[in-house]
């Protein structure tokens, strides 16, 4: 329901489930998609990357609407954390910086050259 609300009122940039592959994943397809970095601080870098959680969905707001997503994930009762923000030409990780060009290499080009 939050998503369906928050949808109706344009308040997500962009949204994007956690439920295959976790949030590495999920963050390498949103910045590539988007081409816009993004600056993530977790606490327990391997298990935040790797945790495939179906129930989870990382979402883009701009700084402004900061209040009216925390109004609506409270109404909803939805636990909402900020891992990050928007910006930038790389995908910073706490300490680990990849440039997107890097990053979309990466992404595109391993399996082709793995496999032929």
């Amino acid at each position: 329901e939050l998503l369906l609300a928050g949808h109706a009122t344009n308040l997500f940039n962009a949204a994007h489930d956690l439920s295959q592959g976790g949030l590495s994943a999920v963050l390498t397809e949103m910045v590539l998609r988007y081409s816009v970095g993004a600056t993530i601080t977790l606490e327990n870098v391997g298990v935040g990357l790797l945790s495939e959680s179906p129930g989870r969905v990382v979402v883009a707001v701009e700084n402004h609407k900061g209040d009216e997503i925390k109004a609506l994930a409270n109404k909803y009762s939805i636990a909402l954390t900020k891992i990050g923000t928007t910006g930038g030409e790389s995908l910073t990780i706490n300490d680990c910086v990849i440039e997107l060009s890097e990053l979309r290499t990466a992404h595109t080009s391993t399996f082709p050259r793995l496999f032929g």
